[in-house]
Order: structure tokens, then C-alpha cells, then sequence
């Protein structure tokens, strides 16, 4: 399975699928997801941890499968936490934790990634003796996709840092720091500089602070296209380059963690769609289809994160001389867009239209309760053998507030 695409010969098994289970309806290959974790394993240090960030895909045969090739859980909430196995490694992040989330978090053997002094000090009220690592924030820039230095709501500065180090509350320990660049690194020369930029950060705190560095958390940042075709980067030389990067930390007996979520499942991920309507007009087509922002990047409908630049395949017609037109979804808005201006083989109604490269941030990061539209329904297969569907709850559900209403 070459660069973690899933069927590279997959038009009928494809147009199978969405005959017996209807459109719009996202295909996940654990195949591949056991691939692309075995591939990104194989580009870090030996002993290092790879863990898998919920937040990209939380779908349990997923998250199973991804455990069950090796790697450890990052988790932000108490549904992420619900969904994980056992697993000796497990860190539970976020800026404004709850004491119902520390405690659960602590309760199933999370190691707590605290964000601010408030927290450490939450944190020792309820687990006195507990070990945490803490969240600093990168020094600068980097040409990550969605950069985490600016991001205020994140963790400590290298200054706060040392400072909650030497004046804990109770017998809390630091057990390590955590530091996570951004995400959608595009080489291995940008990776490498945001490795370089967070080892000598954590390993500056450590030194000013006296502290044993137990577990070194450096993120990740391993990037994939989005709902559009192609794969990652070609990062074959990243062995050789990160080996002396984390040197000093392995000097130092120091675990040390990587993260990864669109990177481990992205390419696991095809969205299939029917064309409902073709609008043809002298100055533009419209392809109107049965999934929109309620189904896939319904953030960026929102104008919050960068629309996705969506380039289907029409299963149906693969032949056609492609046609320049654009792509929205059913829903009424003028937000919801899927792609603007690009080339499809002519699209007819009925034709079946497959979005590859949507294993992460489709269905659960959508704008799903929307007009009341019904998810799309997942799909999890394993190679050629459906394993079994699911689909995100939707609607309201009336609670019974203590007391009665008033």
C-alpha cells in the first residue's frame, strides 16, 4: 500500500459500497491505518512513544486499531477518554481542565499535561502526590499549518515554567514538559527546525529549573492533505536528522513522546457523494451534492479554519473531459461550499463523486447538528471486508433539571 493510499484500484469496490450503504457515507481502512502508524513509528527513534491525538479521528475501531499497532493515547475530554483502552501511555491535554476531568483523567492512569499555575494548583487539591508534566508554549513562529505560538490559551513561558518548578504546592511533581509547535509541517526541514526549537526549550526549563526530566513531550506537526488528493512528504531523511536532535534528552534517560493525529489516519478517509444537481450557466457551473459543510470541514464553513481545497474523482464518469466548476453542499447557505473553481470529469446527476484523504477531521470536526441534517454514516472496513458502520448522534435530548423546572 504505497504512501498510505487505500485501494489503489478501488473504483468498482467503491461504487459498491455506496450501492449498499448510500451516500453520503465515509469509508475508514484500518489497513491503512495500521500502515501509515507502522511507517510514522518507523521514522522516529526507537525507543521513542508515538501517540495518537483523539481530536483528529475519535471513531473506536479507529482508535482501537491504532492502540493495538503500538501507540499510546492523547485525549482532551472526558468522550476521547471514554473511547481509549488500557494504555501504558495516555496523556490527557487541554487549557481549562475541570476537577471532574482530573479526576477521571487520574483515575485511568493519564499522565495530565497542566496548562497554568491555576491548574497545578486544581491539580494538587485533588491529587496532592500526583505527577504531571507542564505545557510550555513554543518561543516563536514556525511555518507550521496552524501555529501553536500564538496560541495564549496554551500552557506555561519558559519564565512561568521555571517559576511553578520551584515553588509546587504539596508533593506534586513535574515529571516532564510538554511543547507542541503547530501542525502541518510540510518537510523535514520544518519539522526538524520546530525539534530543534522544542528540545532546547524543554531542556533550557529543565536546566533552570533543576529538573529531572522523566518525559519529554516534543508534538508533532506531521503533515497530510486535507479532502484533497496526494500524500504526505517525502520524510525518508528525518531518521538521520532527528537521531542527534533528541541526543541530549536521551542523555539524560529522558522518555521521549511524539504526537501525531492527521498524520497517522488522514489517508485512511474517503468521503463518496451523488450529485444532486448541475447548474450550467455562462459564467460558472454549479454541482450541487449530497454532502456539504454538515459533513466535512464544516469549521472552515464557519470562516475559523482554511476551507479545504476539495478536488473529488467522479467514479462514475472517470473519462470525461474534465470540466471547471463549483462544488456545494445541500444545505442553505451560501457558506457551505465545498470547492470553488476546480476541474472534475463532467459531472451528470446521479454520478458518484469520491473526496479522498478525509480519515481526519470529517465527521466529528462537522457542522452536524445544522439544520437538523442527519451525520453521514461512517463505514469501517479493513482492506476489501466491511467491518461495520457508525454514525455520529444528532438532535436534542431533553434533560430533567434538579428540582423541576421553574
Amino acid at each position: 500500500m504505497p504512501d498510505g493510499r487505500l485501494f489503489t484500484a478501488d473504483a468498482p469496490f467503491l461504487r459498491d459500497m455506496a450501492s449498499r450503504f448510500g451516500t453520503p457515507l465515509i469509508m475508514h481502512d484500518l489497513a491503512s491505518v495500521r500502515e501509515r502508524a507502522d511507517r510514522l513509528k518507523g521514522l522516529l527513534p526507537g525507543d521513542a512513544r508515538l501517540l495518537y491525538s483523539l481530536k483528529a479521528n475519535p471513531l473506536p475501531p479507529v482508535v482501537h486499531a491504532l492502540q493495538q499497532a503500538g501507540c499510546g493515547v492523547e485525549v482532551s475530554s472526558l468522550g476521547e477518554l471514554g473511547l481509549v483502552g488500557p494504555s501504558s501511555t495516555m496523556l490527557f491535554t487541554g487549557p481549562g481542565k475541570s476537577s471532574a476531568e482530573i479526576r477521571a483523567a487520574l483515575g485511568a492512569g493519564a499522565l495530565l499535561s497542566c496548562e497554568s499555575a491555576t491548574e497545578v494548583a486544581r491539580v494538587a487539591a485533588i491529587a496532592p502526590a500526583a505527577e504531571v508534566v507542564l505545557r510550555v508554549q513554543p518561543g516563536h513562529s514556525t511555518s507550521a499549518g496552524l501555529s501553536m505560538s500564538d496560541g495564549r490559551q496554551f500552557g506555561f513561558t519558559e519564565e512561568e515554567a521555571v517559576a511553578i518548578c520551584r515553588d509546587l504546592p504539596g508533593a506534586l511533581r513535574v515529571g516532564g514538559l510538554h511543547c507542541y509547535v503547530g501542525s502541518q509541517l510540510p518537510d523535514t526541514a520544518a519539522l526538524v527546525t520546530a525539534f530543534e526549537l522544542v528540545v532546547r526549550t524543554v531542556t533550557g526549563i529543565a536546566d533552570a529549573a533543576g529538573l529531572t526530566l522523566r518525559v519529554a513531550d516534543l508534538g508533532g506537526g506531521f503533515a497530510w492533505p486535507y479532502a484533497a488528493p496526494g500524500a504526505g512528504p517525502d520524510l525518508a531523511d528525518l531518521p538521520d536528522r532527528l537521531a542527534p536532535i533528541v541526543a541530549p534528552l536521551r542523555a539524560r534517560g529522558t522518555e521521549i513522546w511524539f504526537e501525531s493525529g492527521r498524520g497517522l489516519v488522514a489517508p485512511s478517509g474517503r468521503l463518496l457523494l451523488r450529485v444532486l444537481d448541475v447548474k450550467v450557466r455562462s459564467e460558472r457551473t454549479t454541482v450541487v451534492v449530497d454532502a456539504g459543510v454538515n459533513v466535512l470541514g464544516g469549521m472552515s464553513g464557519l470562516g475559523r479554519v482554511l476551507r479545504p481545497a476539495t478536488v473529488p474523482r467522479n467514479l462514475s464518469t472517470p473519462d470525461a473531459d474534465p470540466m471547471r466548476v463549483d462544488i456545494v453542499g445541500p444545505l442553505c447557505t451560501p457558506l457551505d461550499r465545498l470547492a470553488v473553481q476546480v476541474e472534475v470529469p463532467q459531472p451528470h446527476v446521479g454520478d458518484l463523486l469520491c473526496v479522498d484523504n478525509v480519515g481526519a477531521y470529517a465527521a466529528s470536526a462537522a457542522l452536524s447538528g445544522f439544520l437538523s441534517r442527519p451525520p453521514a454514516t461512517e463505514l469501517v472496513v479493513d482492506g476489501l471486508d466491511a467491518i461495520g458502520c457508525w454514525r455520529l448522534r444528532s438532535g436534542h435530548e431533553a434533560l430533567d433539571p434538579p428540582g423541576g423546572l421553574v
